[in-house]
């Protein structure tokens, strides 16, 4: 619930802004890195790896590594309550409306409507699904063969190959006088 708000649920409901960013293979590692345990305010641009690229209709900075990015505004949320310990706040559902859409060049296909529209040549997306603590999976296949970009994204997916990936630990990653001049703050609106 809120009371136990990640810094991705937090900065959404303070801000009313995101970016969702598409987690593609050639950087699974680097956006796992951003679940480190890092105090709130600590930016882990730095501590990633990963590149901020600017948006034009949020504050936040998209992911310049992501094939495919929407920069959304929070319509609402709602929090939901355990069955399991009434009383309980376990869960939180945002609405998201989706404000503008990236797309890598070389991942769309002439008529500027499909992503990654290869049916047998090398796939360009190569989406990693987070199915839940630190197991992703391979995303290889949506119904339809395709993923269809629009201003609605609703695909069924086939997910192959899960992997574990341990969440790093700030303390742990941050022992060294080296490692440390790369702490810094968030960026206002991050």
């Amino acid at each position: 619930g809120f009371d136990n708000a990640k810094d991705s649920l937090r900065n959404l409901v303070d801000t009313g802004e995101c970016v969702i960013n598409i987690v593609s293979e050639h950087f699974i590692e680097a956006a796992n890195a951003t679940s480190i345990n890092a105090p709130y305010g600590i930016s882990e641009w730095s501590l990633t790896g990963l590149h901020p690229a600017s948006c034009t209709t949020v504050k936040a900075s998209r992911v310049k590594e992501a094939v495919f990015s929407v920069e959304g505004k929070l319509l609402e949320t709602k929090e939901y309550e355990s069955r399991a310990t009434p009383g309980k706040k376990t869960g939180v559902l945002a609405i998201i409306e989706g404000t503008r859409f990236w797309v890598r060049e070389d991942a769309i296909n002439e008529d500027k409507n499909l992503i990654d529209p290869t049916l047998y040549g090398p796939q360009i997306l190569r989406p990693m699904s987070r199915l839940g603590g630190i197991t992703y999976g391979r995303t290889t296949e949506g119904r339809s063969s395709q993923l269809w970009f629009s201003t609605t994204l609703a695909t069924a997916l086939t997910v192959e190959a899960g992997m574990e990936l341990p969440r790093p630990q700030f303390d742990e990653q941050t022992k060294s006088e080296e490692e440390k001049k790369l702490i810094k703050p968030k960026a206002e609106g991050q």
